[in-house]
């Protein structure tokens, strides 16, 4: 009976699977495109491959923990046209100005609502994030989903590409997404070659609470190591992201929670009042990587697979937000099911997005770069051109609209 079973498995195991899309990596990326797909085409077959387990909670996503993301307004928007953003709105903390320092210089910025009144976008917890998608999810039995499964190869043919997962499942499909994050193992096999440059330095992530409240006021400071970032919560509390040098990142994590608190008001200030309770404290490596030209024959990369960035200004996930939106659209769109993942539409994609692509790229490690430079030409340079941006307004107009990342996608200006 066993052995009957086992060679059932077996059997069940080297089975292929056709599909139209298989998405590697079942993410906040991977699942967002699974959703916007599946909405616009639900006669699209999609295979999602996700590494985590199964949860016996099916309200939950096991790939959400409990850090926090800030979307920018043009982000919100998406989400909105996805259905996702009513259910999503109820745990957000919307973001309405953003005070930007450099710590132990004059130049100080405060970017407020344009008469529009329009917040720059929200923090929304992750794990709130997961519960929204799994139960969105659950209502397409067109996504096949892996749980536990890890991709081991991909083989390319002419019309489709053959994916081997560690199970021995075969699934052939016309196109492979790699959403499976930095350093993706995906874009390896896909031959999607990606360039990496280290900044040194760590980022430390938690939640904590001051005695004044944020009146959903971000901050940006900028000290030696890099920015620290202030996101508001629900709740009075905030979201904080601290770039420190590595050297200095195993000290700062065995503190306790009082002296830990100490070394952040050092750091910070008290604008936002004194840090009163901080959660349990997560770091992970700051590096830029990037992929020039993120497609490859029956193969492209989204989101943090094809670019991350610094978490500086919080314009990683936004870029892949975008990516999710426009490559969605152009997969929606076309008119015979064949030519998905061929030369034509990938091109298509890539043209779209690579002006994106390069602006908030240049823009995000310029301003890492820059900002932790403390060499006295950069540190008056940033200091008038802070002081210049406070005092004309106008001159905070390109940050702002990134910062808001309300770009019209499909415009000649973004392909060219």
């Amino acid at each position: 009976m066993q052995k009957r079973m086992a060679n059932q498995n077996s059997a069940q195991a080297d089975t292929t699977i056709e599909a139209d899309i298989v998405i590697v990596g079942a993410g906040m990326s991977g699942c967002l495109l699974a959703l916007a797909i599946i909405k616009q085409s639900p006669a699209l077959k999609i295979v999602l491959i996700d590494d985590n387990p199964e949860r016996l909670d099916k309200g939950a996503h096991p790939g959400f923990d409990a850090r926090s993301i800030a979307l920018s307004a043009g982000s919100c928007g998406l989400l909105d046209n996805l259905g996702l953003w009513a259910a999503l709105k109820q745990n957000a903390q919307p973001i309405d100005d953003i005070h930007i320092s450099d710590r132990g210089n004059l130049g100080i910025v405060n970017l407020e609502k344009t008469a529009s009144n329009l917040p720059f976008g929200a923090v929304v917890e992750l794990q709130n994030v997961g519960q929204v998608l799994q139960q969105q999810l659950a209502r397409f039995p067109q996504i096949k989903r892996f749980y536990n499964s890890a991709l081991i190869n991909i083989e390319k043919q002419t019309q489709t590409v053959i994916c081997e997962l560690q199970n021995k499942q075969i699934i052939e499909a016309k196109l492979c997404v790699a959403a499976d994050g930095a350093n993706s193992k995906t874009n390896q096999l896909l031959s999607i070659s990606a360039a990496q440059s280290d900044y040194q330095c760590s980022a430390v992530i938690t939640n904590v609470s001051a005695d004044k409240a944020h009146m959903n006021r971000a901050y940006e400071r900028f000290t030696d190591a890099g920015p620290l970032a202030l996101l508001p919560l629900s709740n009075n509390r905030y979201s904080l992201v601290w770039s420190v040098k590595n050297s200095e990142l195993p000290a700062l994590l065995a503190l306790d929670e009082h002296a830990f608190l100490a070394k952040l008001q050092q750091a910070f200030g008290y604008r936002a009042g004194i840090f009163t309770k901080a959660g349990q404290r997560h770091s992970y490596p700051l590096k830029l990587i990037k992929s020039d030209k993120p497609i490859t024959h029956r193969g492209v990369a989204i989101g943090n697979a094809a670019h991350c960035l610094h978490p500086v200004m919080g314009q990683g996930f936004n870029l892949g937000m975008r990516d999710i939106s426009v490559l969605a659209k152009i997969i929606t769109e076309i008119d015979d099911v064949n030519q998905l993942g061929g030369y034509a539409m990938l091109e298509c994609y890539w043209q779209a997005r690579k002006k994106d692509h390069q602006r908030t790229i240049t823009m995000t490690d310029s301003i890492v770069r820059i900002f932790s430079n403390p060499h006295l030409p950069f540190v008056f340079g940033r200091t008038i051109a802070l002081q210049a941006i406070a005092c004309i307004p106008s001159l905070s107009a390109p940050i702002v609209k990134q910062a808001k990342g309300q770009f019209n996608l499909f415009t000649q200006e973004e392909k060219s």
